[in-house]
């Protein structure tokens, strides 16, 4: 009696609490539509396994999500998936007229077992089955008219007119039954719960119950408010903000933790409270949800809050360090400028200047009323500065100054960037400003800021530092100049000689960091050495940065340097200044300003703003290093190919938690050399990074791939052998995931297995001795071959021998033969060529004896005397000529030539010089005639006959070793002149 007067007094005290406001910190949304996973619209139950997979009861089956791949596993009806509930290894849903859950197989598959033959008969009535939930290890199915419990493998059936809700809180099972109203499940009965309000109709329609605090139960209706439930006892919580709740009609509940409690709604997207109903936080589809109507929310293990909507999932990264802050969510408009002054934080976007309050010690996570747009302060905002306790605000139109929850104009001769003094005093009685056209000097006196138009013009001044009397001002693209403040209060500019190449063609800027002037450009950063009056290289930031300087820098009250590097922001954490360590938040990479519109505002160690390209982001950096930044890697899928993919396995592990290394040994594969190509699919349950992926296959790589966001890897054509797929995973922490391993064995081609190498053995020797028997046969046969042939090549030896001898007696006698052969033709010409002369002188004989006879027989027939001897004469005469006739030897060379081959023609054509008496000297000496009978012939004496054969040596040119005999015999001789 005395706890229920406690709940009522507690609930008569929160009714007097004011609701707390939205708040300005909008987490990371991150939306998932109907294209992203590829599922049907609506999705009404999110429940999250120990491994960090996410499941959704969805309208086209049961949607699986792995921070990378979204799957749909329909029910074997195709019913549409009305509730789910993850329980050790099993996924419990509830379809329309269908129970059942989905396990992992031995592949690490989902497949599906239905529960539906295990309903008692007689009690199979039931359609949508609503709610699916656990208690400790009971399972329960509810459909408008059955409950449903799954106990040891038996299903008990418990029938209503109307089961209106079923749920679990605080380890106890509550339902809502329209005849009874709430029933709390005990010793396997249904018992009332309550006895004070009525939820025995449908006008109270019981949504959800949660836990809430320490030790009661929150249950939420869908029109008629908030309750509560303590030792059994229900009171009604009535708050304004539980007003707002039941006006927005609410869907579901769950607890965040023991202080916060998010709630959906139909109308109004979703809420987080506290235990006093205060809102922390409302979103709503202009903060980036994708639609107001939620049907269910779920807080994962990260405390990030998912959203079943009507068309889509939401993702909220609730529990981040880093929230966004969006001071006009119609505009857009990227943020440029920040200060907090008189507890208010101002924030300067393109679009206008807008504050809020700030909580005490400027801090603004419990930040609760929107922001507010200053009175006057439309325009594109670049600077603040909180200078001699005013605030005073750099536009593109001007210089202002915030009083009165108003910019007031100060200068509006040009634009302006922001002002700072010229030193620590204050009040500080000169201030500058930086221009569109330079730097202006202002005096202030009576809180005023006087401008005697003392001013310098030479380009835009962004970049300020003041050191004593000088003033250093750099400009992206222009230079590096420095100003002095002279004798009379004046300003004078000096442009920087860059002697030493240190300016770059843009990206120039100057900070003032741990007291001293650094200039970064993109050849380094550089301090300034009062001691050589220039800039040297800074070997501080070269062992922070290399060869790569960043753009800002900004340094903190607790002396960490806040940077952008490209469009990355980080800080160099100097709490250890012995060892700095840098960190980036590469939740912002791409998302914070750039190209000289680079800042970021450290406040305090809690709370750190960095502007955005829209609004600005918000870190609680303390938070941030504390958070806890572990991860793990999941194999998601493993198939090998041939003609089609088979699955090795599924992605799923029975039996193994989260981080687990190693786990992935049971699933061992012996994979057939066909099927030797791989492909390998991994994922990370990091909801809201980014994370990276390295992996190696061991047996055939020896190192780790380079990180990537690729979350696949493909192997073809992999030799027989044991391998080790590994992978590992990093989120933008830097925090490495354990090793996940898939380990399987290709077994060798059928002709490269052991059976096979004994056929082979066999087989070899088989061939071995088959070859040793043929080579003994062939031996012998070869050996016999080898006698036959020595007797055959001996034979025909002696039978070349034989056939050789008689080819040389044969050669000998045709020899013999034809050396007789030429000696007797060389006898028949000698006769012949005698037969000639002998014929030729016979025939001259004849006609000579003829002729005499001629003339004796006229002598004979004369009688006178006187006649008779002059006859006489004449036949004398006769004999005379015919001695010295030439015709005789005309005659003589016809037939001559005629039996020696044109003898004489021949040698009269080689030798004209030849006399008629040369030639016939030729002539006998061809007919071999003796010298005496040459010169009997030639009338001539035997020393005549020899002269003569001189001088015919001479005229037929013959050297002395050559027989002029054979020279004339070779005339005409066709025989020997082919020879």
């Amino acid at each position: 009696m005395i706890k229920q007067w406690s709940t009522i007094l507690l609930a008569l005290l929160t009714t007097t609490h004011v609701p707390a406001q939205n708040g300005i910190l909008i987490p990371e949304i991150i939306n998932y539509s109907k294209k992203v996973y590829e599922s049907g619209n609506q999705n009404r139950a999110v429940d999250q396994d120990r491994r960090g997979l996410l499941y959704f009861a969805n309208d086209d089956g049961l949607l699986v999500f792995d921070g990378n791949y979204w799957k749909t596993y329909p029910l074997p009806n195709g019913s549409i998936v009305r509730s789910l509930k993850v329980a050790d290894d099993r996924i419990y849903i509830g379809g329309q007229q269908e129970i059942g859950y989905f396990f992992f197989d031995k592949k690490g598959g989902l497949t599906y077992q239905s529960l539906k033959q295990l309903i008692p008969p007689g009690e199979t009535e039931f359609s949508d089955v609503w709610h699916v939930v656990q208690c400790r290890k009971d399972i329960f199915f509810r459909s408008n008219k059955r409950i449903f419990r799954y106990h040891d493998g038996r299903i008990t059936a418990f029938k209503s007119i109307n089961w209106g809700f079923l749920g679990v809180s605080r380890g106890e099972v509550i339902g809502q039954q329209y005849e009874k109203g709430l029933v709390l499940f005990k010793d396997g009965q249904w018992q009332p719960l309550g006895n004070k309000l009525d939820f025995s109709n449908d006008k109270v329609s019981v949504r959800s119950v949660s836990d809430f605090g320490t030790q009661d139960i929150l249950l939420t209706t869908l029109k008629t408010g908030v309750y509560i439930i303590h030792d059994n006892a229900i009171n009604k919580f009535e708050t304004p903000s539980t007003a707002i709740l039941a006006s927005e009609i609410i869907n579901f509940a769950q607890a965040i933790d023991t202080s916060l409690t998010v709630i959906a709604t139909r109308l109004g997207g979703y809420y987080v409270i506290d235990t006093r109903a205060g809102i922390v936080q409302h979103l709503t589809k202009q903060e980036g949800l994708q639609s107001n109507t939620v049907n269910t929310a779920f807080v994962d293990k990260e405390k990030n809050i998912w959203l079943g909507l009507n068309n889509g999932i939401d993702l909220v990264i609730y529990n981040s360090p880093i929230n966004h802050i969006t001071p006009n969510h119609e505009s857009k408009s990227p943020g440029y400028s920040a200060a907090i002054y008189d507890n208010q934080l101002y924030i300067g976007t393109g679009v206008g200047l807008y504050n809020v309050p700030v909580g005490p010690g400027n801090d603004m996570s419990g930040m609760q009323k929107s922001l507010s747009l200053v009175k006057n302060g439309n325009g594109l905002i670049w600077g603040l500065s909180v200078v001699n306790n005013q605030l005073l605000v750099g536009r593109n139109d001007g210089a202002y100054a915030v009083r009165n929850n108003s910019c007031v104009p100060l200068d509006t001769s040009t634009g302006f960037w922001f002002f700072q003094p010229l030193d620590a005093r204050v009040p500080c009685p000169r201030v500058i400003a930086g221009t569109y056209n330079g730097v202006n000097l202002y005096h202030f006196a009576a809180g005023e800021f006087l401008n005697p138009k003392i001013h310098t013009s030479f380009e835009s001044a962004k970049y300020i530092v003041v050191s004593g009397r000088d003033i250093w001002v750099a400009h992206p693209y222009q230079g590096l100049y420095k100003l002095s403040i002279n004798d009379t209060g004046g300003l004078s500019n000096q442009p920087y000689k860059d002697v030493h190449n240190l300016l770059s063609a843009g990206h120039n800027h100057l900070f003032k960091i741990r007291g001293q002037i650094v200039l970064a450009t993109r050849k380094g950063i550089f301090s300034y050495d009062s001691a050589i009056g220039d800039f040297r290289e800074s070997e501080f930031f070269k062992k922070l940065f290399g060869a790569a300087p960043p753009s800002y820098l900004r340094e903190d009250t607790q002396g960490n340097i806040w940077f952008v590097e490209g469009k990355s922001p980080g800080v160099v954490d100097l709490s250890s200044p012995e060892d700095p360590a840098i960190i980036y938040f590469s939740e912002l990479n791409n998302s914070i300003l750039g190209n000289d519109e680079e800042f970021i505002y450290p406040v305090n160690k809690n709370n750190v703003l960095i502007a955005g390209e829209i609004g600005f982001y918000h870190i609680d950096y303390e938070k941030y290093k504390k958070t806890d930044h572990s991860i793990n890697v999941l194999l998601r899928t493993v198939t090998a190919s041939h003609k089609r993919d088979s699955t090795l396995f599924g992605g799923y592990l029975a039996g193994q938690s989260a981080g687990d290394t190693g786990d992935l040994v049971k699933f061992q594969h012996d994979i057939r050399y066909k099927w030797n190509s791989l492909h390998f699919e991994f994922s990370s349950p990091c909801f809201g990074g980014i994370v990276e992926y390295k992996c190696r296959l061991m047996g055939y790589e020896k190192e780790w791939s380079s990180w990537s966001r690729k979350t696949e890897r493909s192997y073809t054509n992999l030799p027989a052998g044991n391998y080790i797929f590994q992978v590992r995973a990093r989120n933008d922490i830097g925090h490495q995931s354990s090793v996940s391993q898939f380990i399987f064995t290709i077994s060798p081609p059928w002709y490269n297995t052991i059976l096979a190498y004994g056929m082979y053995v066999v087989l070899l020797t088989a061939i071995l001795y088959f070859f040793y028997k043929r080579q003994q046969k062939k031996y012998l046969v070869q050996h016999a071959n080898r006698l036959r042939k020595q007797r055959e090549a001996f034979e025909e030896e002696q039978q070349q021998l034989q056939y050789r001898h008689q080819l040389e007696m044969e050669k000998n006698e045709k020899e013999i033969i034809r050396l007789k052969n030429i000696k007797l033709e060389a006898e028949v010409e000698h006769n012949n060529a005698q037969l000639a002369s002998n014929t030729m002188n016979l025939l001259q004989k004849r006609e000579l004896l003829n002729k005499i006879k001629d003339e004796i027989l006229i002598i004979q027939e004369e009688h006178e005397p006187e006649k008779r001897t002059r006859n006489l004469r004449r036949i004398i005469k006769i004999i005379n000529e015919q001695l010295e006739s030439i015709d005789d030897w005309e005659r003589f060379s016809q037939y001559f030539d005629k039996s020696n081959n044109d003898f004489l023609k021949i040698l009269k054509e080689d030798h004209p010089l030849l006399t008629a008496a040369d030639l016939k000297l030729c002539a006998y000496l061809r007919l071999n005639l003796s010298t005496k009978a040459i010169a009997d012939l030639l009338n001539l004496s035997v020393r005549g006959v020899e002269s003569s054969r001189y001088r015919l040596r001479k005229k037929l040119s013959l050297a002395n070793d050559i027989s002029l005999f054979d020279f004339l015999a070779a005339v005409g001789n066709t025989d020997q002149n082919k020879l």
